[in-house]
């Protein structure tokens, strides 16, 4: 038996929900073009669209609404995350522990159960707001729940893109994670806490911290030139570039660049840009690398006002109901994963 390190190249199932890398850069929802569904659609049509394969976004939006407005009256639930907030606990370590707890209910259907895990993390996800967040927009409801009242449209608009390219990315660390729950017949809480837990990692869904705080740690372009060369020198890891799977470029990279052009105003902001389009220069130079979703994505979270530690966070608001679809997924195929293992003992 042939052993590949991290999996690489290994069909470890099968799967309807997407298909990533064909041709070195697409990216496809159950058929549809990943970065066109941004153009032409809500998150709340495409978290249908990745569960039930419909466009049809209604009950989504509906059982969304109502279990967002059961936790926003639900006091236990407020007081639980006011506790684990003062613990000075990570906001993934806040969201694992609080989904945990989470029900479900034998009448829910797959809709409602994806909603309910959605509006659970878009709730705790809102309490690190200062400002008021309970006025949901009916154009962008997802992406309003998770911004202060009152939001420009435009960066709801960003939001619900950035929202839409983080829903499903196939069988990366931690939808993996979440099928191999699955396989062993958990529940779905189970399930969707096994790959918040594997998202958190600087590996994988961490990384937009970290490229974030890289371009902050220079104050220019000249810097930025300087210190990237020497970490390049030195063989450091830069987060936010390349892919194990795109060979060419990261289909959703230029998507969100595009939306940090049009956000970044103040000079603060112009700077910060430079300074990353300066990184991305270099690597393209140096490592012939392209930036990941990653990159321009942290810089884009930073622009809508999220503070740095609630970018992975972000992240499990799209990316959990794609977790829930391949859950659906594995627990119908009803296989338990169960690999071998190549000893390298005595």
């Amino acid at each position: 038996m042939e052993y590949s390190p991290g999996l690489r190249g290994v069909i470890a199932g099968e799967t309807s929900i997407s298909t990533v890398g064909e041709e070195g850069t697409s990216l496809r929802y159950r058929g549809y073009d990943a970065t066109e569904l941004t153009r032409n659609n809500t998150y709340e049509e495409v978290a249908s669209l990745i569960i039930n394969d419909s466009l049809d976004g209604d009950q989504f939006k509906l059982a969304f609404s109502k279990f967002y407005e059961d936790a926003s009256h639900d006091d236990w639930l407020t007081k639980i995350i006011n506790n684990l907030k003062e613990k000075g606990l990570h906001p993934m370590d806040v969201l694992r522990t609080i989904v945990s707890s989470s029900k479900e209910l034998d009448s829910d259907t797959q809709i409602e159960l994806a909603a309910r895990i959605s509006a659970t993390v878009c709730f705790i996800i809102a309490s690190y707001h200062e400002d008021e967040t309970d006025e949901l927009s009916d154009d962008y409801l997802v992406a309003s729940s998770l911004m202060p009242n009152g939001s420009d449209s435009h960066m709801l608009e960003a939001l619900d893109d950035m929202l839409i390219l983080y829903a499903e990315h196939g069988f990366n660390a931690s939808t993996f994670a979440t099928r191999v729950t699955a396989s062993t017949r958990a529940d779905l809480t189970g399930a969707i806490v096994s790959g918040i837990a594997t998202l958190k990692g600087e590996l994988h869904g961490g990384a937009n911290e970290r490229a974030v705080e890289l371009v902050n740690s220079f104050n220019n372009t000249d810097e930025a030139e300087i210190g990237i060369n020497e970490l390049l020198k030195q063989k450091k890891k830069i987060m936010g570039f390349g892919h194990g799977v795109y060979k060419r470029q990261d289909p959703r990279s230029p998507i969100v660049k595009d939306w940090v052009t049009k956000l970044a105003k103040s000079e603060s902001s112009k700077n910060r840009f430079e300074i990353a389009k300066k990184i991305d220069e270099i690597m393209d130079e140096k490592k012939n690398l392209f930036p990941n979703v990653d990159f321009y994505g942290g810089l884009l979270l930073a622009e809508l006002g999220f503070d740095v530690s609630i970018f992975t966070p972000i992240f499990v608001a799209g990316r959990s109901v794609g977790w829930s679809a391949h859950y659906f997924e594995q627990r119908e195929q009803d296989i338990l994963i169960r690999p071998a293992a190549k000893y390298t003992g005595k």
